[in-house]
């Protein structure tokens, strides 16, 4: 399934040195339900999220740096939160990070079709800082990259997000936001691909009830 994604993205910034390649590596959080891609393990902190109404959400932050780049993921519980104020999580987060820069792209985003919102911005220290931000099965995700200015953009961390569910299985939604299974392009931490699954997405027409 094509990812709705940054417009720089080409090609080219998906090369990478074998030294430099050899840096990152998958993260697996049982807790929070996600696998994504991280220059070494991250740096676990339990910290708060404030939400639309001021409230203090429980959430962790997921921090690592490389190369005076830093990256931060943070997750807050809003599994006790009404409706309307989980939905409408990642669009208050992009209204708190359009106020740290100058923005230079703001845009709708979907991974496996969980919506949710990306920025660009550039920092007063001249720094670059790429933000998105997606809503799932009431958990918030907020994903922030901090690059200095000649470096790439961080698409491995900011496209490379893989939400699970309860049972730790990937989650893939239709267009009718239907569960669709696919298991050609799994995480080597959740296995790796398994070519002999029995549905390829775009091949089939079963879906996960």
């Amino acid at each position: 399934m094509p990812r709705i994604g940054f417009l720089f993205i080409s090609l080219a910034l998906f090369a990478a040195s074998p030294a430099s390649a050899q840096a990152w590596k998958e993260y697996l959080s049982r807790e929070d339900a996600f696998v994504i891609t991280f220059p070494g393990d991250p740096t676990v902190e339990e910290t708060s999220w404030t939400d639309f109404n001021g409230t203090p959400r429980p959430a962790r932050r997921y921090s690592a740096m490389r190369n005076s780049s830093f990256y931060t993921l943070i997750v807050a519980d809003f599994t006790d939160a009404d409706y309307n104020l989980t939905r409408g999580s990642f669009a208050h987060a992009a209204f708190i990070y359009r106020m740290k820069g100058k923005i230079t792209f703001d845009s709708w985003t979907a991974i496996d079709r969980v919506d949710g919102h990306q920025l660009q911005m550039m920092l007063d220290d001249g720094n670059k800082l790429f933000f998105a931000a997606h809503q799932h099965l009431g958990r918030l995700y907020v994903l922030e990259a901090t690059i200095m200015p000649r470096s790439a953009a961080p698409v491995q961390f900011l496209q490379g997000m893989v939400f699970l569910d309860e049972n730790l299985q990937r989650v893939r939604y239709g267009t009718n936001g239907e569960r669709i299974a696919r298991t050609d392009d799994l995480p080597d931490i959740l296995g790796g691909a398994n070519l002999d699954g029995p549905i390829l997405e775009g091949q089939s027409d079963e879906f996960i009830p």
